[in-house]
């Protein structure tokens, strides 16, 4: 989880970065702040649990004992906190609560759509709609223009619009933002900025967004409106200082005054993308796309391609499991055992039904690097309750010790002798 939020948070500064200083054109900006948004949606790390896991071999067992000692012990008042189900919890509440909050925006949103169409005010324009091909009504107490709705969506116009050539502009980029299904985006960047309501990232980069649908639909509609045109027209229509209201779901046709003079600062612009750009954005863009994958396969931790030789290693294992059932009662499961297994490759085995071992262990010059997971089954499945890692010279002694009630009710002795071999006939 760390290096997710390390990594998202590396991506959004470079992007922001990027959008800040990189002179990069209206699409090219927009595509890089929706990338820097999705990176934020993807849960990478858990998608290393998706990918195909390891084959477990059995390994070459060469002897081993079992038993299996019952007692009872006394209660223990064992109070810990369970960190990885309090991780999960903020999590559920986390996402449940930006449902709530995506919930108020929509609600609070057909509010005033409802008041919008219920007004008094609220009337067709049967000249505007054929005119443009496209529902037009007028209303008071509305933007200057705005597209209301997602997919049966109509243009709405202020009564205080009267002159013609600001009627047709707002018209002409209303109609622009239907025909690019802008509000649709508007819904779903909504939905991103309530889920991921805790990060000031995630709102910094939806702002931007937010800027250059306006942004990209300014310089579509320009296109066939005439560039000089549409700079005049805008820039009249944003002097008169129409009334600007916050509809998170609703494309406008202006906004606050910083975003109307950017926007038409970059209308004036008309920026395009240098080969220099090209390169930094692509390059940007690449560089945390190798970052994440990087991340994704380590965490699935693959093994080595093991190459069928006949060396391996020879371990000779003690283990003692202290099993505290439900009952009180204490079972210690003790285990010997040698066995064989090829460098690299990840072995299995268990004792009894409820404990199961995983283990690689990989050879670096004359030391042994040894990676476990311990597994507990139960009803509910197979739980990883610790993955020790240590390194020990080859025929030397290791030990691991386990006894802590904020990872498993169990306690867990393992001793274990690793030497170089050949695999055994």
């Amino acid at each position: 989880m760390m290096f997710y939020l390390l990594i998202n948070i590396g991506i959004s500064v470079l992007v922001l970065s990027l959008l800040t200083f990189g002179n990069g054109s209206n699409k090219a900006n927009y595509r890089l702040s929706v990338f820097a948004l999705v990176t934020w949606c993807i849960p990478y790390p858990m998608l290393a649990k998706l990918l195909p896991a390891d084959t477990l071999v059995n390994p070459i067992i060469l002897s081993q004992t079992f038993s299996t000692i019952t007692a009872q012990q006394t209660r223990l008042n064992t109070h810990f906190i369970d960190y990885q189900q309090l991780s999960l919890m903020l999590l559920l509440s986390s996402v449940l609560l930006g449902g709530v909050i995506f919930s108020t925006r929509l609600i609070r949103q057909l509010k005033t759509h409802a008041r919008i169409i219920n007004s008094a005010s609220f009337s067709y324009c049967d000249t505007l709609s054929k005119q443009h091909a496209v529902p037009v009504y007028r209303a008071e107490n509305v933007p200057s223009g705005m597209l209301m709705g997602v997919f049966n969506s109509k243009i709405v116009l202020s009564n205080t619009i009267t002159q013609a050539n600001q009627i047709a502009l707002i018209v002409n980029h209303e109609k622009t933002h239907k025909v690019r299904n802008d509000n649709l985006r508007l819904l779903i960047l909504t939905l991103v900025e309530s889920l991921l309501w805790w990060n000031p990232l995630v709102k910094k980069l939806s702002k931007q967004t937010r800027f250059y649908i306006e942004a990209l639909c300014d310089e579509q509609c320009a296109q066939h409106y005439g560039y000089k045109a549409y700079q005049a027209d805008f820039a009249e229509l944003i002097l008169h200082q129409h009334q600007s209201q916050q509809l998170t779901l609703n494309c406008t046709a202006t906004s606050t005054k910083n975003n109307n003079i950017q926007r038409l600062k970059r209308l004036k612009e008309q920026r395009e993308m240098t080969l220099k750009n090209k390169l930094t954005y692509t390059m940007s863009v690449t560089a945390a796309l190798l970052l994440i994958t990087w991340h994704t396969l380590a965490l699935a931790a693959p093994n080595s391609a093991n190459a069928k030789s006949e060396q391996g290693a020879f371990i000779n294992f003690e283990l003692n499991v202290t099993e505290r059932t439900s009952d009180q009662a204490i079972n210690t499961h003790t285990s010997q055992m040698t066995m064989w297994v090829h460098f690299n490759e990840k072995a299995a085995f268990n004792i009894s039904d409820k404990f199961h071992f995983n283990f690689v262990i990989s050879e670096n010059n004359d030391v042994a690097e040894v990676e476990m997971a311990i597994l507990e089954v139960s009803d509910a499945g197979e739980e990883i309750v610790a993955q020790p890692k240590l390194i020990v010279a080859f025929d030397q002694e290791a030990k691991i010790e386990i006894d802590n009630y904020q990872l498993s009710n169990h306690a867990y002795s393992i001793t274990f002798t690793p030497s170089r071999g050949q695999k055994p006939e």
